[in-house]
């Protein structure tokens, strides 16, 4: 799982330069008032595990579907394997899965919600509200974040789920973060060149869903060649 975990870390890092132009505006929405040093930059921090606490809840909820599946026989490497497919076409044909939630008609309504709800916590700008403005701000919809709980869906576990959702938000925190503090945006061009690594990103994550299908098959064929006397035996 150490990979999956790595892979989620580089989804959010990368994702995160495409998430200035949703969530930028709202960490530097939330920059007005006199903190400084080191009250500002705790404000920021709260503001940005908020995000990443959301993710981790969306990742427990991918990852218990996933275990609801577990009655289908081979249902985690037919997943594991369309999802690696569904990452590599990405890949060749550099799909921008936003696009995608464009055809998904409740989006549009519940963005809305979210941002209502956004408003209100940002007109107080208090300390304790800037954790619940990053909670909020983890559900707006973003199709990097869907792609990312696809793979948490294919751990088959809340636990792995939540822990690949977690790692896939502190990957996203180094640029949200230096947004917040910084409160300047990244130049368009720098941020377009590292979108030309998506491709390569979802590749690479095609890949490792692929080594994993794998691993995952020939675990489940281990077991059920196992001789019976090989099987441990414990008389209580």
């Amino acid at each position: 799982m150490t990979e999956l975990y790595l892979t989620a870390l580089g989804l959010g890092f990368a994702g995160s330069f495409h998430c200035l132009g949703m969530c930028g505006p709202i960490a530097l929405a939330i920059q007005g008032g006199k903190a400084s040093g080191a009250r500002l930059v705790l404000d920021r921090l709260l503001y940005n595990l908020g995000r990443a606490f959301t993710y981790s809840l969306l990742g427990a909820f991918a990852g218990l579907i996933g275990q609801g599946l577990s009655w289908l026989i081979g249902y985690q490497v037919y997943l594991t394997l369309f999802l690696a497919a569904m990452m590599i076409a990405f890949g060749i044909f550099s799909v921008n899965p936003d696009k995608l939630l464009k055809l998904i008609p409740f989006l549009g309504e519940w963005f809305q919600f979210v941002r209502k709800q956004l408003g209100k916590f940002m007109r107080q700008a208090k300390w304790h509200t800037f954790f619940s403005i990053g909670v909020l701000n983890g559900f707006l919809p973003c199709g990097l974040v869907y792609m990312a709980m696809f793979t948490a869906l294919s751990t088959g576990s809340v636990s792995e789920g939540m822990g690949y959702m977690f790692a896939f938000g502190l990957g996203t925190i180094p640029m949200m973060f230096a947004v917040a503090v910084a409160g300047q945006f990244i130049e368009t061009k720098v941020r377009n060149n590292v979108r030309k690594i998506y491709p390569v990103l979802f590749l690479a994550m095609g890949a490792l869903l692929l080594w994993r299908a794998y691993n995952i098959h020939q675990s489940s064929e281990g077991i059920d060649e196992k001789p019976a006397g090989q099987v441990e035996m414990k008389c209580h």
